[in-house]
């Protein structure tokens, strides 16, 4: 009859593969090294998002049936609060809804003189401000 060539080895000798648990157990290893290798770049992300930025307030006529009055009078402007953007509407039917945007810092400075304008039209056009 055949005998077998595979060679066992005794139970008290050292192995000299990798098992699959072995296999495993390394694989899980690495990726979790990887993982904490990964993590200044979440750093970096959050660094990022805590750059100053101000909430501005605009009027929109998204997913709506609004009137071209109501269109281009809220395309182009910022208000400085929700109460200033209610008060500032087209026409006195006017329904659209109230949507916040995140302006950095310097630039919700220019749009709104530092706090003192309630509105700012992207029409006036201040040569200092750049677009958002």
């Amino acid at each position: 009859m055949g005998t077998d060539d595979a060679v066992t080895p005794s139970p008290g000798a050292p192995r000299t593969g990798v098992d699959r648990r072995a296999f495993l157990r390394r694989t899980v290893a690495g990726l979790g090294a990887s993982a904490l290798m990964s993590m200044p770049v979440v750093q970096h992300a959050e660094a990022a998002t805590r750059k100053k930025v101000r909430t501005a307030y605009r009027l929109s006529t998204h997913g709506r049936r609004e009137c071209s009055a109501c269109k281009v009078h809220a395309a182009k402007r910022f208000y400085i609060s929700a109460d200033a953007a209610n008060t500032d509407r087209a026409h006195l039917g006017c329904n659209c809804g109230i949507v916040t945007q995140d302006l950095l810092q310097p630039l919700w400075a220019c749009y709104f003189r530092r706090g003192k304008a309630k509105v700012y039209d992207l029409r006036w056009h201040r040569p200092r401000c750049p677009a958002p």
